[in-house]
């Protein structure tokens, strides 16, 4: 009975240290945190992807025992982590289902991660950088190209992107890249408060700043209190008006160029800003708005888009830099009479409060347009009033 109870014990010790060896080797998937640039913070609250379904990544594996000495330091090679095309990093539920359009308010996004899993490499030396992108012109994804060398003793991260007159100026053209994450080998903790939910992201933090500038132009009618009938029925006694803007163009604009970004390891586990400048601009281009738009608005508030939201290359604005457009009247008043006008307008944006337009910056331009500067009145007059003539008396 003694030997039983031996062996028994034998057996739950042997049982409790499989457990335990289990316990440690179970490997844990890699997933992101990905937040949009807020430039006062890079803590506390951020901004989610609310336009974006997925970004890329490419990472690069250093390895104890294969690309690490045995004192744990780079030597001249690595492992490509996801392969050299990189993986497409997407919003995941906690039931690893993909959410095909996250948005702040969704509460079951739980993490993001690649569509086949990864896992975090064991070895206490070993680690992994991330370098994170995301482009489109608002029909096509664009890429840049990445690469990753060993430079003296020190392991470099270099983004290059070429953008042509047709990626930019559009429309929806978008290209952001994150702050890349040096020597990560676990998920750690949220860094990101996102728009407030009460449950964070743990993973590679991917903190995204926008390449390009982007620019909008508004319009809207001066004084609702005037005119408080923009493009409605004539009332009697009121004036009415139709305002449009037609052959909108902004000229010239830069549309092509490079953005070089490098980015050297700290030595350390952190996130780290990249550096470069933009160069191989030109003036090839306009941004031009097709058909006509109507300002119907009467406070600016409510401005209508003109130029909706583009995306330009960062650039300097000289003084050449105009808006031009035709200004397009048309005015009624009771009685079903009108009077129509086509006026060209040329604006210098020099004198619209910005003299250049940079990375990560959104700039809202606003036209305030007056249908009707003066009003028709009248200054009545006899030249004299009557001239006495004296007449030769007739008695009769």
């Amino acid at each position: 009975m003694k030997k039983f109870i031996y062996v028994a014990a034998l057996a739950l010790v042997a049982s409790a240290a499989c457990t335990k060896v289990e316990t440690e080797t179970q490997q844990v998937k890699v997933t992101f945190q990905a937040a949009n640039y807020v430039p006062q913070t890079k803590a506390g609250e951020v901004s989610v992807f609310n336009d974006f379904k997925a970004f890329n990544s490419r990472a690069f594996l250093h390895a104890e025992g294969v690309d690490l000495d045995a004192s744990g330091n780079v030597t001249s090679s690595y492992q490509e982590f996801f392969g050299a095309s990189g993986e497409t990093i997407s919003p995941y539920n906690s039931g690893n289902t993909i959410i095909a359009n996250p948005t702040a308010s969704s509460t079951d996004v739980a993490y993001w991660a690649p569509s086949h899993e990864y896992y975090w490499p064991k070895g206490s030396k070993s680690f992994v950088n991330f370098v994170g992108w995301y482009g489109t012109n608002g029909t096509d994804a664009i890429t840049p190209a990445v690469s990753y060398t060993y430079e003296g003793s020190t392991w470099t991260a270099k983004m290059d992107w070429t953008f042509s007159n047709a990626t930019v100026g559009e429309s929806g053209a978008n290209f952001l890249y994150a702050d890349m994450a040096w020597r990560y080998n676990e998920n750690p903790a949220a860094q990101y408060k996102l728009n407030g939910l009460a449950s964070d992201y743990k993973g590679v933090p991917m903190l995204f700043h926008h390449a390009l500038a982007q620019i909008t132009v508004k319009a809207y009618v001066k004084n609702a209190d005037t005119y408080p009938t923009i493009n409605s029925g004539v009332t009697d006694g009121v004036a009415t008006w139709t305002v449009k803007l037609t052959d909108v163009a902004l000229t010239p604009v830069n549309k092509a160029g490079t953005l070089a970004l490098t980015n050297a390891d700290p030595g350390s586990t952190q996130t780290k800003a990249w550096t470069g400048t933009w160069a191989g601009t030109d003036t090839a281009g306009d941004l031009t708005v097709s058909g006509e738009k109507a300002v119907t608005a009467v406070a600016k508030t409510d401005a209508n888009d003109i130029l909706a939201a583009t995306g330009v290359v960062p650039q300097t604005i000289g003084a050449d830099v105009v808006l031009n457009f035709n200004l397009d009247i048309t005015t009624a008043y009771s009685g079903s009479t009108s009077h129509h006008e086509i006026l060209p307008i040329s604006v210098k944006l020099n004198d619209m409060g910005t003299t250049a337009w940079e990375m990560n910056k959104k700039y809202t331009y606003y036209l305030q347009i007056n249908p009707s500067q003066r009003t028709v009145r009248f200054d009545p007059a006899v030249e004299k009033d009557w001239e006495v003539v004296e007449t030769t008396e007739k008695t009769i």
